[in-house]
């Protein structure tokens, strides 16, 4: 990442008083069968493309009325941020259960006005040829799925997201290319989700299995402006070492078909592959790994040492044949609830390019 690009504060101070206020507020906060569980956090930081951001991380946690108190709680997280230059970032997934864990619906609402990064396509581009675009856009995601045997879920799943792109480099790289969706337009997809799951604790997996797997088409008589369809599979293992310790891996397969909107190609920069700059490497094609250690520190205290390589590709076939973008990194973690293992988390993440910060809520995976 550019010097001039570097993220600024997350401040060391803010952990501090959170864990202090979290203790102090009550002891109940440790050890808490409450229906409903709330964590809040402020967020500052300052980029020159943004100037000052602020606004606040929060998480819910609770179950539906009738499900069994030893049942997986569904979750909502919201994040709302506001930057000087009028930029507003507002997301806001959830996951719910019901019908003890039968039932699952999964998926996001979000606004989206903010500045992205463009470096061409292909595991080659490069660092220099950096450019960055504004886009805004509505976003909505939902899946449900129904539980058919022990940990075997399915069902339908529907994408939406408004494209907006403005503010592109007059004569500039993105301007100049062919790519689809650089004026804007609509995405509408409509597709199959598949999980097996079989973690122990969603928020903090100690052991156990993940797989989804999803296939979304775009679909013209929904209104989308683009045809095309894309595969993913997401795999990921736990496993615990001994005590708290534990390891954990992640292998990513995503492959898009052509015409694919640029906003919605692969890419490394994701939560898999923190230490790149968002959208650093980007193409039809993704294949991913990452391998991180947790292990805790001293009362609600954790750290991690994670370890990622990845690459994109036109198509899934050429990424066994492409070269490999490395990145390592080291965080923080802070529980906030022990029952649900719901935490705050610290990264910094480092490739051959620079380091990035992320802060947020729970697990990267």
């Amino acid at each position: 990442m550019k010097k001039n690009y570097l993220v600024v504060v997350l401040l060391c101070a803010l952990m501090s008083s959170l864990c202090g206020n979290a203790q102090k507020r009550n002891k109940k906060v440790r050890d808490s069968t409450k229906n409903f569980q709330l964590t809040a956090l402020p967020v500052l930081f300052f980029l020159p493309e943004t100037g000052l951001g602020f606004g606040g991380l929060g998480l819910s946690t609770f179950r539906l009325k009738g499900e069994p108190k030893g049942s997986r709680p569904s979750s909502v997280q919201l994040g709302l941020t506001f930057t000087s230059k009028k930029q507003l970032l507002f997301f806001m997934p959830y996951e719910i259960y019901s019908d003890n864990e039968k039932w699952r619906f999964i998926g996001e609402l979000g606004y989206y006005q903010y500045f992205y990064n463009y470096y061409g396509r292909g595991v080659n581009s490069e660092e220099e040829d950096l450019e960055t675009y504004d886009a805004d856009f509505p976003r909505l995601r939902f899946s449900a799925l129904r539980e058919i045997l022990p940990g075997i879920s399915v069902g339908m799943g529907y994408e939406f997201d408004g494209y907006n792109v403005i503010n592109l480099k007059p004569d500039g790289l993105l301007e100049n290319s062919n790519e689809v969706g650089k004026e804007g337009g609509t995405v509408s997809n409509l597709g199959l989700v598949a999980f097996y799951d079989t973690r122990d604790n969603i928020f903090f997996p100690t052991k156990g299995f993940f797989l989804q797997t999803s296939a979304f088409t775009a679909m013209k008589f929904l209104g989308s402006t683009f045809s095309y369809s894309k595969l993913e599979i997401d795999a990921r293992y736990y496993k615990q070492l001994k005590g708290n310790h534990i390891l954990a891996g992640n292998l990513f397969l995503g492959t898009r078909s052509k015409n694919t909107p640029f906003l919605d190609l692969n890419s490394l920069g994701t939560r898999r592959t923190r230490g790149h700059n968002a959208r650093r490497f980007q193409d039809n094609a993704e294949l991913s790994a990452v391998v991180e250690y947790r292990f805790p520190i001293a009362g609600r205290f954790g750290g991690v040492l994670f370890g990622s390589t990845g690459t994109v590709a036109p198509t899934l076939g050429d990424t066994f044949s492409s070269g490999f973008r490395n990145a390592v990194g080291t965080g923080l973690r802070y529980i906030v609830n022990r029952k649900e293992g719901t935490r705050i988390r610290v990264d910094y993440g480092i490739s051959p390019e620079g380091g990035q910060f992320y802060f947020t809520i729970n697990e990267a995976f």
